[in-house]
């Protein structure tokens, strides 16, 4: 199980662990004895947004009673990729907002793609999420989503995947020249 390896790999930082939105019915999420609530730091549930969301009402009670217990949060993955709509991030009240690579690939200032996720980044905004933009590959990107309002990035503009993770800088500063 991935929770138990990584909880204990992850100690004095938050971790971040993907949850399929079809195991936001399953048992571990709410067994006491399960790593995640044993974990020194917060820990966020990536729910992705590209796979739909069965069992709407059950998902809600299972997230309403994670939260309850502190130190959990939600994440929406790959916002633009799926299936559920703007309402979701409404009604599922996420800490964390992912956008898609699919809204980031090629952004460039003043396009209609430009508008669109200026748009969607100060809705999330305005219902309270952190917004991370997925997938930075260039320099234009960067500066594009960044001006357009989203608070941290990811991608391979700043790093590959690695094992052993890289050195984690909090807070970020400002993006290397």
């Amino acid at each position: 199980m991935i929770r138990e390896v990584a909880v204990p790999l992850s100690t004095g930082i938050p971790v971040f662990l993907n949850v399929h939105p079809g195991e936001l019915s399953e048992p571990w999420l709410v067994r006491p004895d399960d790593p995640v609530f044993a974990h020194d730091n917060d820990v966020f549930l990536e729910v992705t947004e590209s796979a739909p969301l069965e069992h709407f009402d059950l998902c809600m009670s299972v997230l309403h009673e994670l939260r309850d217990r502190g130190g959990i949060h939600l994440v929406v993955d790959d916002l633009g990729a799926g299936y559920s709509n703007l309402k979701s991030i409404a009604d599922l009240e996420p800490r964390i907002v992912k956008l898609d690579r699919g809204l980031v690939a090629g952004i460039r200032h003043k396009s209609r793609l430009e508008r669109l996720v200026t748009s969607v980044i100060q809705i999330c905004l305005d219902l309270g999420a952190t917004v991370v933009a997925e997938g930075i590959e260039t320099d234009e990107e960067y500066q594009v989503l960044r001006d357009a309002g989203a608070e941290l990035g990811q991608g391979y503009l700043f790093a590959r995947p690695a094992f052993p993770m890289p050195q984690i800088t909090w807070p970020p500063g400002p993006h290397p020249a």
